[in-house]
């Protein structure tokens, strides 16, 4: 029997002990022996069970934390229970006395107490390996059923098993856990060192880890004109370990996609003094960058690792970041895309409006144009671009001959409008909610910026994205308002003098009679320009160069008092003074990332305070845009009844319909005027947002009248 039962400890089955215990038909067994016995078969089996089941998860499972954790339990503890067993065995067959009783004896009792406590620690183990694997095991009673456990939720798991009340299983524990954390931050280590993603390691697949919380976006490599792809990454939140926030995450995810970007465009710079350094970041900075991570010790401190991390980025940026973008070209970059995607230029807004109407105009007067609207207009990439083109063109020409504006040089060769093609549903930074695209011209276009090394580093694609949303809701309002202005150009025309005193006389008091029933129409037309040109100012003002400013203190921090007084200091040594500024350059510039971070800032609240992320007030202000567009519409077309027809007949029909519009228009003003108090009742002291500001500016009382 002793035979047996060691048989079954190694691992062997045995035709007697099964699972449920020791055989019912077996003879001249006590119940006391009977339960020692079946003790020994639940130690046998749950070996056997975590036998298998670490090597069906060895060789089979995606995790690779997974395959550590199995191969750590089998390598490990099972080979230490096997050494107990051999202990034990080693005990009996040298009759000690602590295990062997006179005329050589053994207890079952004496020889269970020698595998105290292994019983907790083998259930504990399957317990976790059929979280790990559901249904891997092979004790049908202990069975689990559902979804494997992904690499994060093993970590959590063990993270909380620590705290059990059991010193044998808090041991155990912690042994899985630093062998967890390791596989971990080999991932990690592989991402922030080289900017490769990690592999899955399954037979040389070559898949990416089922682990790694950070992924590439499908369909996000977009080809360019060197032939040389933009790679996107998105953050996984359901893979992200408990002990890494989410600052830390996002810190991991720009080291890697700058080292992945550094790696495709080759580190080259335009100066050439330059590339030399940049070279390989890789290899040069990997030294310094694998101390950092191999000062870590598990289990993971949240603010140790986010030490690391940080540490690691601000190396990276200083040696390698920072020289490819200086602070230079991100004011750069942000000074263009203020004044031309968010419209601090007003003469480029308005040469585009201008430029836009005009081919909406030209496409009517074509023949065929009526029949082309009931089938409906094909708009062509070149007429959309030609409206830039032309826009470029005209701002060109204000300037003068020995006047070079580089800003706008450089507009020109980074911007262009294009049809608007959405984004894939997978693009990191979709924007949803209400689409104003379609309101210039009647077709949804699309500000484009052509982004390019190495600002990439600092710009996204979904940054873009914003910023072309952003544009398009300026744009339409700012088309509506000139619009609107538009109406009082030639509102009152002087009847000719050839007419004799009282013909002119009756023409003059029709003039009075139309002007007294249109007064209405006029009036609401005046409020709505005057909403429009207050939200406009505060927009402009109070928002966006607001935001500006935080920006650009963020992006060229000024210098101290004593910095200043040292550069004007005409007996310090200049050769010290030269060899010293980039260093202390790089040191008061911000980090790539920061900078990024403080831009991300910068366009939530741009978009929040106007009021773009309202789901009530974006929907209605884009309906009184298209109201007060039918409106002048309607204001247009009734002049030019006035001026083809005898002045006398058709007139009511059409005034009434106008008339019809501005109510419409009044009421969406009135809605829009409860809106913007309800949003200045709901912000904060802190917001900053400044809307009390905006209704003081603005009286609209006269909107029931």
């Amino acid at each position: 029997m002793l035979h047996e039962l060691f048989l079954l400890l190694s691992g062997n089955p045995s035709p007697l002990l099964t699972s449920n215990g020791l055989l019912k038909s077996f003879p001249l067994v006590s119940p006391s022996e009977r339960a020692l016995l079946n003790n020994f078969a639940t130690l046998g089996h749950l070996h056997i069970s975590l036998r298998h089941a670490c090597s069906a998860i060895t060789t089979s499972h995606t995790s690779t934390i997974a395959r550590a954790i199995a191969s750590g339990i089998e390598t490990h503890h099972l080979q230490r229970f096997r050494s107990r067993i051999l202990d034990v065995e080693s005990s009996i067959l040298k009759r000690e006395t602590g295990v062997v009783d006179g005329y050589d004896i053994v207890s079952l009792a004496k020889v269970l107490s020698g595998f105290d406590g292994w019983e907790r620690i083998l259930r504990y183990l399957h317990d976790l390996v059929e979280s790990l694997s559901p249904g891997c095991g092979n004790l049908e009673k202990i069975r689990k059923t559902g979804n494997p456990m992904t690499g994060a939720d093993i970590i959590n798991r063990l993270r909380n098993d620590i705290y059990t009340g059991y010193p044998s299983l808090e041991e155990v524990s912690l042994h899985l856990l630093e062998i967890a954390e390791t596989a971990w931050l080999r991932e990690v280590s592989t991402w922030v060192l080289y900017g490769r993603l990690p592999s899955s390691s399954t037979y040389g697949d070559g898949k990416d880890s089922v682990d790694f919380f950070i992924s590439e976006v499908v369909d996000s490599t977009q080809q360019e004109e060197e032939g040389q792809g933009i790679r996107e990454y998105t953050i996984n939140k359901r893979l992200l370990p408990g002990f890494v926030t989410a600052h830390t995450a996002a810190s991991i995810l720009f080291i890697g996609r700058a080292l992945s970007m550094i790696r495709l465009r080759g580190g080259s710079v335009q100066n050439d003094t330059t590339s030399a350094a940049v070279a390989s970041p890789e290899m040069t900075l990997l030294p310094v960058h694998l101390q950092f991570l191999q000062q870590l010790k598990s289990p993971l401190s949240p603010q140790k690792l986010t030490n690391a991390i940080a540490s690691i980025r601000l190396s990276l940026s200083r040696h390698t970041l920072q020289t490819l973008l200086p602070a230079e070209k991100v004011m750069d970059a942000i000074q263009v895309l203020r004044e031309f995607f968010l419209l601090s230029r007003g003469e480029f807004a308005v040469n585009l409006i201008e430029q836009a109407s005009e081919r909406i105009r030209n496409r009517w007067r074509r023949p065929g144009a009526l029949k082309g609207a009931l089938s409906g207009q094909i708009v062509k990439e070149g007429e959309v671009s030609a409206i830039l083109t032309r826009t470029w063109g005209i701002l060109s020409s204000l300037q003068g001959e020995e006047v070079v504006d580089e800003r706008l040089d450089k507009a020109r060769d980074l911007l262009y409008l294009s049809l608007y093609k959405p984004p894939a549903a997978t693009t990191p930074g979709k924007m949803k909610g209400e689409n104003f695209r379609d309101l210039l011209v009647g077709v949804p276009i699309s500000l484009n910026f052509h982004l390019s090394w190495p600002l990439e580093l600092f710009l996204q694609p979904a940054d873009l994205e914003e910023y072309d949303s952003i544009f398009a809701y300026l744009i339409s309002v700012r088309k509506t308002q000139m619009r609107l202005q538009s109406l009082w150009q030639g509102r009152r025309s002087t009847p000719p003098g050839a007419y004799s005193k009282e013909e002119r006389l009756r023409k003059k008091l029709l003039y009075r009679t139309r002007e007294a029933k249109e007064r209405k129409i006029w009036a609401t037309a005046s409020v709505a320009i005057f909403f429009l040109e207050t939200l406009v100012s505060y927009w402009q003002g109070e928002v966006i160069e607001s935001a500006f400013k935080k920006l650009v203190e963020i992006v060229t921090p000024l210098q101290t008092e004593s910095e200043e007084d040292q550069a004007e200091d005409i007996w310090r040594d200049q050769s010290m003074h030269t060899e010293s500024s980039v260093e202390e350059t790089q040191k008061k510039q911000q980090d790539p990332e920061s900078l990024m971070r403080a831009h991300h800032t910068y366009l939530a609240t741009i978009r929040h305070n106007l009021f773009m992320s309202d789901i009530v007030f974006a929907p209605l202000i884009k309906k009184l845009l298209g109201e007060c567009d039918i409106m002048a519409g309607g204001i247009e077309r009734l002049r030019q009844r006035y001026a083809v027809t005898d002045l006398e007949i058709g007139e009511d029909a059409a005034r009434s319909e106008v008339l019809e519009r501005g109510k419409e228009v009044r009421l969406l003003l009135k809605q829009l005027m409860g809106r913007i108090h309800r949003l200045d009742e709901e912000r904060e002291e802190w917001a900053g947002s400044k809307v009390d500001r905006l209704l003081m500016r603005m009286d609209l009382g006269n909107l029931d009248a």
